[in-house]
């Protein structure tokens, strides 16, 4: 069968797939909003010399600097003039080739500096985290040639055998090159006439002069040349004399391929057709599910097995199963047909997703070591249908193959995938029971700040049937520490590996430490042998307080004096009045008086009214006796204390109020 060509080309995507022998290989894809930079010849600005790796990181107007190896810039020096054998996929010159001798690198410190200005072409794409890789040995390309400005050598691609055909191009670009440039013929070059070189010649010569005149009127970051459109690309790179048909949907793109084929394309031309059908031309040709089997890791075999493919960031894993597949005779031959059909699968699989990098393929273990060399063969046969570079090693005895393939661009999942949002990216997620067992425990940890108070749960439903369900026990055994029941709630829409835990209600009281709160001032330095002082002295006491509390003990002394002596038969006058009075002052000096830590200290006993007692209309205490009529005090004890504490008023400078005692009112009006 034919290999064809399918592109659908829509508003702001293309999509080509390469059809060879009516299997689906390859697929490309490109959007408008994120054009490929593949190609791209930029005039770029060095933003660092890193001499510890050998390279530099330049500006090339993409949102991450560039990096460049010192073995891939080259300064002019050299002009790598020798005819020898190249591929059209790696122009520059090659380190450490057979019968060169690997010529020692210089410092990068000498070639570069910080803010010259220099011309590279972008190699790989940025992929992933990583920054666009670039070189300086530029490699524009045709139809037929791959033009090489820097070195000034025809090559030949090693994918064309005949020694003869070799010869006959090589002397047909040599005659028609301008001296000061290169080529490389490309294997699509086989066979063709000295007029289509002749014409590609031109075209990449033209090209080159439209970049040199770029260069001297553009400022760094600036961009002197871009490849082409993802359609006319697809025809100049991998359209050759086996492509039948070309079939497009798009009728802009249709006519600017019809114009390409005219001009660049040489006889047998591929044919052109329009597809104008109803259903989209992907359905069509039933290419949607083919994509959507290969970004799993599954991909099956038709004898019954499978391959399992994880790719990582290191490294590609593919491995090799027999599946339902259980053969006929002996199990060596089993192994043999499984992995045989599996090398084939796999070269399809890395075209189909385009991986690169370091690749391990997991055969299943072979015991004849001529059945290895023959499963060896098969996959060297099935590469050489990948335009890749590829190098393999052979199958080991633990039956792993080690190779590499060539990466220039993302690959197919990172294409169109992203990164799992539920799961982060991480593939998996915690198990519904161990989410459930982890609640438990945090809310074992946290038991003390819930303080008796009931608990409710929410969780992911599927968690909340495992707290119901298998961890019913468990649950029940922290409620009953808990000593209130928890409430499971069921939230649609919450993550699995998430759960909020609220306690219910108002709980007791709560005594907390706050050491803000309990910082005293600090005390005055007594010095050495003065006697210890407790309670609260009269420097501490405000000025109103302490004329109280002087006029208590003038009170005092007066009522000791007073008092009779022991065993006389009399009864109390002026004595018991004058100690009521004593206790009513006594109260106002400690009710005035600041806290202290000794404020919870027993206060001394005065003979005077209980607690509880009812104090009088003025504030003072009324003495209880069992006799119905009271004495009336004395106003004399009045008078002779608010004599004796106006003076030390006075001598504080306070402005007191006289105290209003029984019998003062009267006094001053008469």
């Amino acid at each position: 069968m034919p290999n064809e060509i399918i592109i659908n080309a829509s508003a702001g995507e293309t999509r080509v797939a390469l059809m060879e022998h009516g299997t689906f290989h390859e697929l490309h894809l490109e959007r408008d909003s994120d054009r490929s930079v593949g190609g791209m010849v930029v005039l770029g600005k060095v933003t660092r010399v890193l001499p510890g790796m050998q390279a530099a990181f330049v500006d090339i107007g993409l949102e991450k600097a560039a990096f460049l190896y010192v073995g891939d810039y080259f300064d002019g020096s050299t002009n790598g003039a020798s005819d020898s054998d190249d591929d059209e996929d790696s122009p520059r010159p090659r380190r450490g080739r057979r019968g060169t001798q690997r010529q020692p690198l210089p410092k990068i410190e000498k070639l570069l500096k910080e803010g010259q200005e220099i011309v590279v072409q972008v190699a790989k794409e940025p992929i992933g985290t990583k920054g666009a890789r670039i070189t300086s040995h530029l490699s524009i390309a045709g139809r037929h040639l791959v033009l090489t400005p820097w070195a000034r050598r025809v090559g030949v691609s090693r994918r064309i055998d005949s020694d003869r055909e070799r010869r006959r191009l090589r002397e047909i670009v040599t005659k028609m090159k301008p001296a000061d440039l290169g080529f490389i013929i490309r294997t699509a070059g086989e066979g063709a006439s000295q007029a289509d070189l002749e014409a590609d010649v031109k075209y990449l010569t033209s090209v080159w002069d439209d970049i040199q005149f770029r260069k001297e009127r553009a400022s760094a970051p600036g961009v002197l040349y871009t490849e082409l459109s993802l359609p006319l690309r697809v025809i100049r790179d991998f359209s050759n004399s086996k492509t039948k048909k070309i079939t497009i949907d798009s009728d802009a793109v249709y006519e600017e391929m019809s114009d390409f084929l005219s001009r660049f394309v040489a006889d047998p031309k591929p044919k052109l057709d329009h597809y104008q059908g109803a259903a989209p031309i992907f359905d069509h040709f039933e290419l949607e599910s083919t994509i959507d089997d290969n970004l799993g890791k599954k991909a099956w075999l038709k004898s019954g097995g499978y391959l399992i493919v994880d790719q990582s960031e290191a490294l590609t894993a593919i491995d090799v199963n027999t599946g339902r597949y259980v053969g006929k005779r002996d199990l060596e031959e089993t192994v043999l047909k499984t992995n045989l059909e599996a090398v084939k699968e796999v070269v399809n699989q890395l075209r189909f997703r385009n991986i690169g990098g370091l690749i391990i393929i997991d055969l299943i273990d072979m015991e004849s070591a001529a059945n290895r060399e023959k499963v060896y063969r098969a996959l060297q046969d099935a590469l050489r249908q990948d335009k890749a570079r590829t190098n393999i090693l052979k199958i080991s005895e633990l039956g792993l193959v080690e190779m590499t393939r060539k990466r220039t661009r993302e690959n197919l999942v990172q294409m169109l995938c992203e990164p799992c949002g539920y799961c982060e990216g991480r593939g998996y997620v915690l198990s519904a029971e161990s989410v459930a067992f982890k609640v438990l425990r945090e809310i074992r940890k946290d038991l003390p700040r819930f303080c008796g108070r009931s608990i409710a749960v929410s969780v992911n439903p599927r968690v909340a049937q495992v707290l119901l369900g298998p961890a019913h026990r468990a649950q029940a055994d922290l409620a009953v520490e808990l000593g209130r029941e928890i409430e499971i709630r069921a939230r649609p829409g919450l993550h699995q590996e998430q759960f909020d835990v609220v306690a219910l209600g108002d709980g007791p009281p709560v005594s907390l430490e706050l050491s803000w709160l309990q910082e005293r001032k600090p005390e005055a330095e007594v010095p050495v042998g003065a006697p210890e002082q407790t309670g609260t002295s009269d420097a501490e006491l405000q000025p109103e307080t302490a004329v109280l509390a002087i006029a208590a003990e003038a009170l005092e002394a007066g009522a000791e004096a007073s008092a009779p002596e022991a065993g006389a038969d009399e009864p109390p006058a002026q004595g018991a009045t004058a100690t009521a009075e004593l206790a009513a002052v006594k109260v106002a000096v400690e009710a005035d008086a600041p806290e202290s830590p000794e404020a919870e200290a027993e206060a001394p006993e005065v003979d005077g009214p209980a607690p509880g007692e009812a104090m009088g209309p003025q504030g003072d205490a009324s003495a209880t006796t069992p006799e119905p009529e009271r004495e009336e005090p004395k106003p004399e004890a009045a008078r002779d204390l608010a004599l004796a504490a106006a003076p030390i008023a006075e001598m504080l400078d306070v402005e007191a109020e006289s105290p209003i005692l029984p019998g003062s009112v009267e006094r001053e009006e008469s």
